[in-house]
């Protein structure tokens, strides 16, 4: 399987004109490469014509993402104060509220 972007650089074809090709916008076929959003049914079944192949043989996921094995988090599901794995350490917000927390365990 291989992905939208390999099957476009493969034809030699940019974003635009794989765009005008599915009836999207570039802006879209950008979207879908980065794994930001994934077509819809009937987007597929056209991305499926316009490379020749069944629409199941496509792989929506980046390849970056394949190496990570898998994506972040989303911040919605994230507890309060955690950090992202991008960061590594907490915020400034994050430190204040831990400093805040220590100070009135050691005042009690």
């Amino acid at each position: 399987m291989k992905t939208i972007r390999a099957l476009r650089r493969e034809r030699g074809w940019t974003q635009f004109e794989l765009a005008i090709a599915v009836g999207v916008q570039p802006q879209t076929i950008y979207l879908w490469e980065s794994g930001r959003r994934q077509p819809q049914v009937p987007q597929m079944r056209k991305l499926g014509e316009v490379f020749g192949l069944c629409s199941d043989e496509i792989d929506l996921e980046p390849a970056a993402d394949r190496h990570r094995g898998g994506h972040p988090r989303p911040r919605s599901a994230r507890r309060h104060g955690e950090a992202s794995s991008a960061r590594g350490r907490p915020g400034p917000a994050t430190a204040r509220i831990a400093d805040v927390a220590d100070s009135q365990h050691e005042a009690s």
